[in-house]
């Protein structure tokens, strides 16, 4: 593809030669006289002027001189975008695998892709252009809207409730019982039994090896467009709303309650019952022990306002010194 058309598809501005062709986006350490390469700063784009790569991807503030460019407002998003038409999928071959066991009342959508050995339970709908992967199992009753890709492996528990364009990478259960019990006088536990649902609104991605439990009653709800990273827990009965982050390794506790566009990062906790508002920000390895307002950013444990918590480390950091101060001012009598 000449450059010049790339620039038009990506909403950008060619700098240099819009005739030079490129056919694939690459590393700039390993990129080939055919390839594009990503530059995000000053750094990376002097690697990539001296690499072999065909041209440069790069922000509105760069502008590179040795090699032709296409320069965009938003250069992650006019990556992805080059990766989607230079470097498409695999084609998907839309057919049921002979070895796929598909229960009755299973309705499918045209086309679809069943993989080998998928178990289908009773009275499940996928919609148009789903995909469900090798080995993967959909429960009994459960809805699969359109667009949607379920990668080989994922585990779909009955009555699952799954909208368009949704992603479930391997290895994730969906709708398994939450970790629910009451003690017995005689301290033993006893099971309290989960009757409820999940439900993932259209564009939710769900990451590696991530759990989403039932509700015991009612519903678990992951809202429109959120994003959860891989091995991530989220719990019975809680609800996330839309456009979400939660990175990898969190863990959100039964019946909290997460606004719109809140980021959980890494290793970042919930407790259970909490709410955190609309747009706040749990930083890294942070613990949510009670709510959040919205807008905020949070950190540490238990979590409090980041800016805080920066200042109760600056002090902690400080902690030896001022006890030696305190210890000569104590020997000298003052």
């Amino acid at each position: 593809m000449r450059l010049r058309d790339l620039a038009t598809l990506l909403g950008g501005e060619v700098l240099g030669e819009g005739e030079t062709e490129v056919a694939g986006v690459a590393e700039i350490e390993a990129a080939g006289p055919a390839d594009l390469v990503l530059a995000v700063d000053e750094r990376r784009l002097q690697a990539a002027e001296g690499s072999a790569a065909a041209a440069v991807l790069v922000p509105a503030a760069l502008a590179p001189a040795a090699k032709p460019a296409v320069r965009v407002p938003n250069v992650r998003l006019a990556f992805a975008a080059a990766l989607d038409v230079l470097m498409p999928p695999e084609p998907i071959a839309w057919e049921v695998h002979p070895s796929a066991v598909l229960g009755r009342g299973v309705r499918l959508g045209s086309p679809v892709s069943v993989g080998p050995l998928v178990a289908i339970g009773d009275e499940v709908t996928l919609g148009d252009r789903v995909v469900i992967g090798a080995g993967a199992a959909i429960g009994r009753g459960t809805a699969v809207g359109d667009d949607s890709v379920i990668a080989p492996n994922v585990t779909v528990y009955p009555g699952t409730v799954i909208g368009r364009r949704v992603r479930i990478q391997g290895g994730a259960v969906i709708g398994g019982d939450g970790f629910g019990y009451a003690r017995t006088p005689d301290g033993r536990h006893r099971k309290i039994p989960h009757h409820g649902r999940v439900v993932l609104e259209d564009d939710v991605e769900i990451g590696a090896n991530a759990t989403v439990d039932r509700a015991t009653l009612g519903e678990t709800r992951i809202g429109r467009g959120t994003k959860i990273d891989n091995l991530v827990m989220v719990a019975h009965n809680v609800t996330l709303g839309e456009d979400v982050i939660v990175v990898a390794q969190s863990g959100i506790a039964g019946s909290a309650r997460v606004g719109n566009r809140v980021i959980i990062a890494a290793q970042g906790g919930v407790a259970d019952h909490a709410t955190v508002g609309d747009g706040a920000m749990v930083h890294a390895r942070a613990g949510v022990t009670k709510d959040v307002p919205p807008g905020e950013k949070v950190s540490g444990f238990p979590a409090r306002s980041h800016q805080s918590a920066l200042r109760v480390e600056a002090t902690l950091r400080r902690l030896p010194e001022l006890v030696r101060r305190l210890e000569r001012r104590l020997r000298e009598g003052r």
